[in-house]
């Protein structure tokens, strides 16, 4: 199984190299930001753009620059505005387009901050960012041109906390860069903070694919200060003053931590290189949260914040996967998924295009759907009713993976393998 998943993931960067695009032609070492807002309710989404911004790291790809793994509820493309050439793309979700499944956006219209982040353009360029209408079609949004010298672009960053090195592999366009931002420490609690950084860096080489590529990975400590130790319960009527603003009970779920400050987020993750964004929030209550490409959020002190949800979450934001887990009750997040549609998430299928994910990974004569036994929980893959929230209509690859317990060891090999192709797809 090994040999097959180095084999295909090879081969896709093989073939991506044909269409390779020159870094050095097209941009500058630096980073551009685009801050916007996705507004709308469960039927409407609109974007408009808040403000552009240069920042003085790059610490995304260097190489892949025209290519998607076709993950996230939206893209967004980069275009030369002279020849029309695509030069950058990337996918990426959204805590507004969770909300949209929610009942309250049956009932009102609601703005979510939102940042996209691309390597600041040599020359003026076309931006397009885009919703998915299905498997791998798309409807735009907005378009809007930038011009690299426009006087309006914000060149500054009023953020000023200390930063640590906590891992430091290689140089970032050969890395996956991480950053950690801290949350609810106070400027007295910063050593505790790079020590809870350090112990989220360890959790996550306990779990391949990270071990064997702890070479291609950097890790950043931002000790972001806030007023207040600790993170807000709002249904315990006990708000904070921190530094990004996160809390419990999004979507008046309880365990479900999150921040709806992205710009704020962004402007600490620009103290350093990065590809993706940890929240570290200074709390022993159990919860977290990941979102594609966006951030993830875990507790620093819980008893099962360990490992365990460490690694689940960064599962979601680093790599897209997708929650495997699913309750007999109704969840907040139950109309996540059209059955009728095959889900982007590369470890859940609805079996309407199974073809493009774990198929041809089954062993010969495997049975679809898998029955659940004594014997085919032993098996390493496979394909099990339940995942994505819903006991029914959609699958997963392993009867127990993390991505849908905390009491599974490890990522089951589909999971596993999605995150090392992101792992390649960012450094190679």
């Amino acid at each position: 199984m090994r040999k097959l998943i180095f084999i295909s993931i090879s081969l896709f960067f093989i073939f991506s190299t044909l269409h390779a695009i020159d870094f050095t032609q097209f941009f500058s070492e630096k980073a551009c930001r685009v801050d916007f807002y996705f507004a709308g309710n469960n039927k409407t989404t609109t974007a408009s753009v808040a403000r552009i911004k240069q920042e003085p790291y790059w610490g995304g790809r260097k190489s892949n620059l025209d290519q998607t793994l076709n993950l996230g509820e939206y893209r967004f493309q980069v275009t030369d505005s002279a020849s029309g050439k695509l030069l950058y793309t990337d996918g990426f979700s959204s805590l507004f387009y969770e909300w949209q499944t929610t009942d309250e956006s049956r009932v009102i219209t609601k703005s979510f901050e939102q940042s996209i982040q691309f390597p600041y353009p040599k020359n003026a360029v076309t931006v397009k960012i885009e919703k998915r209408s299905g498997f791998d079609t798309w409807e735009k949004l907005i378009q809007f041109a930038i011009a690299p010298n426009d006087k309006l672009i914000q060149r500054s960053n009023p953020i000023s906390v200390a930063t640590k090195e906590i891992l430091k592999s290689t140089t970032p366009d050969k890395a996956v860069d991480i950053a950690i931002i801290a949350e609810g420490y106070t400027a007295e609690l910063q050593e505790k903070f790079f020590a809870d950084a350090q112990k989220l860096a360890d959790n996550l080489f306990t779990h391949e694919p990270f071990i064997r590529h702890k070479s291609k990975i950097n890790i950043y400590a931002i000790a972001a200060i806030s007023v207040d130790s600790g993170i807000s319960k709002p249904h315990e009527n006990n708000w904070k003053n921190t530094a990004v603003g996160a809390h419990f009970y999004t979507f008046y779920e309880p365990r479900y931590l999150t921040s709806p400050n992205m710009f704020a987020i962004r402007n600490h993750a620009a103290l350093v290189p990065y590809d993706a964004i940890y929240i570290l929030a200074n709390t022993s209550t159990y919860g977290g949260g990941g979102i594609y490409n966006f951030y993830a959020l875990a507790s620093s002190d819980s008893k099962r914040a360990k490992s365990e949800v460490v690694v689940h979450e960064f599962g979601h934001s680093f790599a897209g996967l997708g929650d495997e887990y699913f309750k007999d009750k109704p969840d907040v997040l139950d109309d996540m998924y059209n059955l009728k549609v095959e889900p982007w998430e590369p470890n859940l299928t609805s079996l309407v295009n199974f073809d493009v994910k774990w198929k041809n990974d089954l062993p010969q004569g495997s049975t679809i759907p898998t029955p659940v036994t004594d014997e085919t929980k032993k098996l390493s893959i496979g394909v099990f009713e339940g995942g994505g929230y819903l006991t029914k209509g959609m699958y997963r690859p392993a009867y127990d993976c993390r991505m849908r317990t905390n009491t599974a060891n490890a990522f089951c090999p589909v999971c596993e393998k999605a995150v090392e192709r992101m792992i390649l797809f960012l450094t190679e």
